[in-house]
């Protein structure tokens, strides 16, 4: 049996519905069982009550449980409630972890998030345990949130001067997940990272160049200071101390980065194409020409601070 936590936010949900896909059984660690079960019994992933950081509600879950995918909620307990599950998982007998984590974790990042997943990976690489940890770059989905400004005045603004970033989509991450955890793991006690990003690096002006053939106006780049855009997302109600982890983020996408070079070596691993943004845009012309709202990650103007509270996994806040 695999056990899939953080099973109801955006990384989650996307792994749950591949598993639906594969027509894979596979179980969800939630703290609220009825948010999502309409999704995970359209997949066949059955549902079990627990919560990351009360670790007694743990070892039930586990039960019978071979590997786990280790998703959770980027927030203040992170490494706390991530090392509650590996420390039940060993207890448990489980064999593979793969744990979602991010590219350019640092344990001396001055991005908290890049902290925090250098904490639990090396958390996971002490442990009795085989182990796989994807670092995605960032999301592709994760430009659903410039979609009102961006229809409101024809401009997507970011603060990433000429960098090129090579960002992935959420799906893809989930079949490369779901490959991860359905076949050979590493040998016990040994761990294996697979950085992924998408398959083009691109600016922020070819990045609206596709956005204005899919929306069929045109969006213009607006390149702000890390300041200026703190500002717009305190403005639009984000609350300001994840406006500050963005800020921390922005200004180490500014200087270039891993994420700015292309890397898919998990997707030939595992015979996975990767989807093109302009592959991406297409499909999600609806969200981007504002006829639908996204699901499960905010936007500014749409914005659901519940959710956000609920969806910051180790994407959204990429």
């Amino acid at each position: 049996m695999i056990l899939i936590t953080g099973a109801t936010g955006l990384t989650g949900s996307a792994l749950v519905r591949e598993f639906g896909r594969q027509a894979r059984p596979a179980r969800a660690l939630v703290r609220d069982p009825a948010k999502g079960r309409t999704e995970r019994e359209a997949a066949g992933v059955s549902t079990v009550r627990g919560d990351l950081l009360a670790a007694e509600t743990l070892a039930p879950a586990l039960d019978g449980v071979e590997t786990v995918v280790l998703i959770s909620s980027a927030d203040d307990r992170m490494v706390e409630a991530q090392g509650n599950l590996i420390d039940a998982a060993v207890a448990a007998g489980v064999r593979h972890v793969v744990k979602m984590s991010g590219l350019g974790i640092d344990p001396d990042s001055v991005f908290r998030y890049g902290r925090y997943h250098a904490q639990v990976e090396e958390h996971l690489r002490a442990a009795p345990v085989a182990a796989t940890v994807l670092r995605p770059s960032q999301f592709m989905q994760v430009y659903y949130r410039e979609v009102p400004t961006m229809l409101a005045d024809g401009t997507f603004a970011q603060p990433l001067g000429e960098t090129r970033l090579a960002p992935v989509d959420v799906e893809d991450l989930a079949k490369v997940a779901f490959a991860a955890a359905t076949g050979p793991a590493p040998e016990h006690g040994e761990t294996d990272v697979l950085p992924m990003t998408g398959p083009e690096a691109l600016s922020m002006t070819e990045v609206c160049a596709i956005l204005s053939e899919t929306v069929g106006r045109p969006i213009r780049y607006v390149d702000l200071t890390p300041e200026e855009k703190h500002r717009h997302l305190v403005a639009a109600g984000i609350p300001p101390r994840f406006a500050d982890d963005l800020d921390d983020l922005f200004r180490l996408r500014r200087e270039g980065g891993p994420e700015s070079r292309v890397d898919v070596t998990a997707f030939e691993r595992f015979g996975i194409r990767p989807t093109t943004f302009a592959q991406f845009a297409l499909r999600s012309a609806p969200v981007f020409r504002g006829e639908t709202a996204p699901e499960r990650l905010w936007a500014a103007g749409w914005l659901d601070t519940e959710r956000l509270d609920t969806d910051r996994t180790t994407g959204t806040a990429r």
